[in-house]
């Protein structure tokens, strides 16, 4: 789809084979009830499952939906950046493929954006069936985050639900090289070293059993990604206000 529309939804998956139908019916039912055009797209990360023919199926029947298909599992950041650099709307979202914040929240992000916000992002109420570890993961994680990364205060970083406008998608992705989780904290990053109006939009959330995030590699892992992110990011807005100099 090479026209602009009104808003590109970004969906990364991987092996959600048993869960992408149903978030995807429940997408074109409440998109259908609106009067503003879009388009759905599916990154898929390499699944091992059917995940792409699946999409593929509804896609054939849905012409506001397509499926792109990584050639090897990157990890999120790298299915949300491709999702959203490649996206055609004026306003552009990601959300998870397990629909755990729905997409009737959208409405109240929507608004923000048309408020003045560059970025509106979601901040998670309590679920009460998610773990205690999980909770104690969470918190640290974004204690951590601000620790090393961050240069405002965050409520909730991970929060698989974000609305961009289209320009300020096109800048922080065009400046984005995290591949893995850790791209909800590069966002923040260049948003706030971009000076990028954030919302912050409390969000309906359901912890989703399935998850594919895998504790003890975040915890090897997750750190060293964001002293890259610290270390190589004030770099990378240097050479972005360079360019857009000249």
């Amino acid at each position: 789809m090479s026209d602009s529309v009104d808003l590109s939804i970004v969906i990364p998956a991987y092996n959600e084979s048993h869960r992408i139908e149903g978030t995807l019916c429940e997408c074109k039912e409440y998109l259908n009830r609106q009067d503003y055009t879009c388009e759905v797209i599916v990154v898929d990360d390499g699944s091992r499952d059917d995940t792409v023919e699946k999409v593929s199926r509804i896609a054939a029947d849905w012409p506001a939906l397509r499926v792109l298909a990584q050639g090897q599992n990157q990890g999120k950041g790298a299915a949300v950046r491709r999702g959203c650099l490649e996206a055609c709307g004026e306003r552009i979202i990601f959300m998870d493929a397990d629909h755990s914040t729905r997409i009737e929240n959208l409405e109240n992000f929507l608004a923000r954006i048309d408020e003045g916000y560059d970025v509106a992002a979601g901040v998670r109420t309590v679920e009460t069936r998610e773990s205690w570890a999980r909770r104690v993961m969470g918190l640290g994680f974004l204690w951590l985050a601000h620790l090393i990364v961050f240069r405002q205060a965050v409520v909730d970083s991970q929060c698989g639900f974000k609305v961009f406008t289209r320009d300020a998608a096109r800048k922080i992705f065009s400046l984005s090289e995290i591949n893995g989780g850790t791209i909800d904290v590069e966002i923040f990053y260049f948003a706030h070293r971009l000076n990028l109006r954030i919302a912050f939009v409390l969000v309906a959330w359901k912890n989703a059993p399935g998850s594919t995030i895998n504790p003890l590699r975040c915890l090897a892992q997750d750190p060293i990604d964001m002293i890259r992110i610290r270390l190589r990011g004030a770099g990378a807005v240097r050479r972005y206000h360079r360019e857009q100099s000249v």
